[in-house]
């Protein structure tokens, strides 16, 4: 018994620390809006044609962590960026991610991103297509 009490406590710790679970931080991410344009950067110093996602995250709760994912999938795969941010209590940033992969021939292009900790962010997560 005293084994399987202990395997728990390390699986749950486990899991904690892979997830990146906080139990201390009690920011609570909410998605303001989303949406995304066809926009030039630069990539390694030359202009390369892509996709800029942009969002405004807003913590409706108290000063902590929020990790914010923004993914792109078109005809030709799907892609990640992924920041964990501070954010204050009431706090709003405007955020972007250039995604250079797609080429200028993709098609299906969709964009979308997710906030946690905020299990209502998720739910408003949204996708939007150019």
């Amino acid at each position: 018994m005293g084994n399987f009490i202990f395997g728990a406590v390390i699986a749950v710790l486990g899991l904690a620390y892979v997830g990146g679970w906080d139990p201390g931080n009690e920011a609570v991410g909410h998605i303001v809006e989303v949406h995304q344009v066809a926009d030039v950067g630069l990539i390694n110093g030359e202009p390369d044609a892509g996709v800029r996602v942009k969002t405004t995250i807003k913590n409706e709760g108290k000063e902590g962590f929020l990790r914010v994912k923004a993914r792109l999938s078109s005809s030709e795969g799907e892609w990640t960026r992924e920041q964990k941010l501070h954010f204050d209590s009431g706090e709003s940033k405007d955020l972007a991610w250039f995604f250079s992969e797609p080429s200028v021939n993709a098609s299906n292009v969709q964009s979308w991103v997710e906030v946690s900790p905020g299990v209502r962010s998720v739910q408003e997560s949204k996708r939007k297509a150019i």
